[in-house]
């Protein structure tokens, strides 16, 4: 079965405060990996300098689907989005799901 990596690249708004950028994905993490994900977190330095990347690895599409199911019905983690949405110190950037290739 092939490996799937799920990655959510997000900015901090100018004169944002980069703790609670880094508070808020680590909360975010301590929820992923309670579901199975192995979580990393990355600061991008070249291309899109300022970014930072929040990446989820799973074994498998099986293992992929069975963690956002476990995610998706977990009332802690429906809290946690209300209560990143309400910090407002980062925008979006991408969203990219990749499943890995054997070579």
């Amino acid at each position: 079965m092939p490996a799937v990596v799920m990655q959510f690249v997000s900015h901090p708004k100018p004169g944002g405060d980069l703790a609670t950028v880094l508070q808020l994905a680590k909360e975010g993490a301590v929820l992923w990996r309670k579901h199975g994900a192995d979580v990393s977190y990355w600061s991008v330095i070249g291309g899109e300098v300022g970014n930072y990347a929040f990446v989820a690895r799973f074994d498998s599409i099986e293992a992929y689907g069975r963690s956002l199911a476990s995610l998706g019905a977990d009332p802690a983690f429906a809290e946690f989005q209300a209560k990143r949405l309400k910090a407002g110190q980062s925008d979006w950037v991408r969203s990219n799901l990749t499943i890995q290739v054997d070579i």
